[in-house]
């Protein structure tokens, strides 16, 4: 017997029945030599208190006994709660059929006669012992893929799933009783952000205190084992769920009116106002919150769960946080929303994205020295769709991601096409967004299409935003470095629109500042409110080191102001809009021609 199997043995207990002394202790003392603990009854009714004290692992049970027989016995065993696995051994000197079938029907597990030798009958013990520990840690794994798909693992409260079993519940209970019920949607405030920077123990520790007080919100909740099932009318209570990595919901049956339900969003936002005190910070949160009421907004569960997201969403676009409720016109600009999502999930597959560039131009001899690779979507119904349009979606949904890898790949191989057709060197810029850089694969990304293309790393340059360098901090911080081993250039865009400061530039690697186009605009108009700005962004890029780049460069006078100021480079209607690459091509083979020129005349 090797080690693994005497251990296993020796935690496994068997309950020998029998009335006759000296067959207990022939068995018991082949069991324990197999490395069983025993324990022994000498009648049925003395098993049945045995096993309700000490409840064991396997039962040997002897048929022929004076009072309860060996079948009364497994039956009462049977119905016990505990006993529903329990494997039971029954033997006896019968050797007719209608005992053997009798000892199954009494739900006995296995049946042997008396006389078999105890240590091949302890062998026969140790297999339907291992059996049983086989089938006990089966159930305890379905048990927990049956939790893990109605409960959030985190804060165990109910999932997503869980709370459309709930509302159906909680539809079906107030449909006949003419009641209502509130459904709360609600998405924590730049959730992302602080698990960024505290770390995920801080943001995992935050979401189990933000689950914690919600359930102090409302008028009582289930406990979290509760297994799906039937609501009994008496027994309808409220529910806090989690349905998302920084969105929970609140399931309030009988809450019918408009102002019995801002009370119940107000409480919620008292409570997350109350700042969160983790290693020594106080962390204060905000949530936007979206509401919906049945009857009135919606028949049925799944169409109350939509309405409460739809709200949630809109709540949230608006840059306020604050409370939505539900309106007819919010439904059909989540049904657009959802349509146009449904779409742009085929696009790749359907190869309905193409890239257009921009060129890049150096203010000192307008010499083309990069061009900027712009997505576009062409739909077959829709036609073209804005970039401002269907960007924030895919952004919203995580499908940038891929999306993003698409146009990592494919402006790659399109410098490898440059270089191998002959064309001036040029740099590429790609734009990524903050949700890119979110899970800490970006980098490996960018390699492996370089990689793929075989080109310079030096060729690429990735542009962010001020925005993605707020939200994603410690996530951009480290990819900007990682990028910069790797010999890839990165990009500011749209400085000076956000928060970002010098402190913060300092302690990012960056190479290059893009001045956005709404400072460009009137720096040489009579007004030129912004040219003090785009003075003072041109100095600090200089004193840091940094290259800059104006951006929505459209008049001569804009471009000749930069030029006098010394910034880096241009790139705007001026010169060129963004274009397929055949029209690029031949922009340039005229541009090449007349710059020289244009410079002469403007100078």
């Amino acid at each position: 017997m090797s080690i693994r199997e005497l251990t296993a043995n020796m935690s496994a207990t068997v309950l020998i029945v029998d009335d006759d002394p000296g067959a207990r202790l022939l068995i018991g003392t082949a069991l324990e030599m197999a490395g069983f603990r025993v324990t022994t009854a000498a009648d049925g009714a003395s098993a049945l208190d045995e096993f309700r004290a000490r409840p064991v692992d396997c039962v040997i049970l002897d048929v022929v006994m004076p009072g309860m027989s060996g079948f009364d016995v497994c039956s009462a065993l049977r119905l016990l709660p505990e006993c529903v696995h329990l494997p039971i051994l029954m033997q006896t000197s019968l050797d007719d059929m209608e005992s053997v079938n009798r000892a199954y029907e009494a739900g006995a597990t296995d049946f042997s006669s008396k006389g078999i030798n105890p240590m091949l009958l302890a062998q026969r013990v140790k297999f339907l012992v291992r059996a049983k520990q086989t089938q006990d840690q089966l159930r305890e794994s379905e048990a927990r893929i049956r939790y893990l798909a109605y409960y959030d693992p985190l804060t165990a409260l109910p999932n997503r799933a869980r709370l459309l079993q709930i509302l159906e519940q909680h539809v079906a209970w107030a449909t006949p009783r003419h009641r209502g019920i509130a459904l709360l949607m609600l998405d924590v405030e730049n959730f992302s952000r602080i698990n960024d920077t505290q770390g995920q123990a801080v943001g995992d520790a935050l979401l189990k205190e933000i689950a914690n007080r919600l359930q102090f919100c409302v008028r009582d909740t289930h406990k979290p084992d509760e297994k799906p099932g039937n609501v009994d009318s008496q027994e309808i209570n409220d529910w806090v769920a989690r349905t998302g990595a920084d969105e929970f919901a609140l399931a309030l049956p009988g809450v019918a009116t408009v102002d019995a339900a801002q009370l119940v969003a107000r409480r919620v936002q008292l409570a997350l106002e109350r700042p969160f005190a983790f290693a020594q910070q106080e962390i204060p949160l905000s949530a936007s919150i979206g509401v919906t009421l049945f009857p009135g907004d919606a028949a049925n569960a799944e169409a109350l769960l939509k309405n409460a997201e739809a709200a949630m969403h809109h709540a949230k676009k608006s840059g306020q946080t604050g409370v939505e409720f539900f309106k007819k016109s919010i439904s059909a600009r989540a049904a657009k929303h959802l349509s146009l999502e449904a779409d742009l999930r085929k696009a790749l597959e359907r190869q309905e994205f193409s890239l257009h560039y921009q060129p890049r131009l150096a203010l000192s001899d307008l010499r083309v020295e990069a061009v900027e690779a712009l997505l576009r979507w062409h739909h077959p119904q829709r036609g073209f769709v804005s970039p401002d349009e269907f960007v924030p979606l895919a952004e919203q949904s995580g499908l940038i991601v891929e999306i993003g890898d698409w146009v990592l790949r494919e402006a790659c191989a399109q410098a490898r096409r440059w270089r191998d057709a002959g064309a001036p060197k040029r740099q590429v810029a790609v734009n990524v967004s903050g949700v890119q850089f979110r899970d800490g694969s970006l980098v490996r990304r960018v390699s492996n299409a370089i990689d793929l293309a075989g080109i310079d790393s030096r060729t690429i340059e990735l542009e962010f935003t001020e925005g993605a360098l707020i939200e994603y901090s410690s996530a951009v911080n480290k990819a900007v470095k990682s990028l910069k081993d790797l010999g890839v250039a990165t990009a500011l865009d749209d400085f000076g629109t956000g928060y970002s400061s010098m402190s913060y530039l300092r302690h990012f690697p960056i190479d290059t500042l893009k001045i956005d186009r709404i400072f460009v605009r009137d720096i040489a108009s009579k007004k030129a409110g912004n040219a003090p700005l785009v003075d003072a962004i041109i100095a600090m890029a200089k004193s840091l080191g940094l290259a800059t780049v104006a951006e929505g460069v459209e008049t001569d006078a804009q471009w000749q102001y930069l030029r006098d100021r010394d910034a880096t480079q241009v790139q705007g209607f001026l010169f060129c809009r963004p274009l397929a690459t055949a029209d690029l091509e031949r922009w340039h083979a005229d541009w090449l021609h007349s710059h020289q020129m244009r410079i002469e005349s403007v100078a």
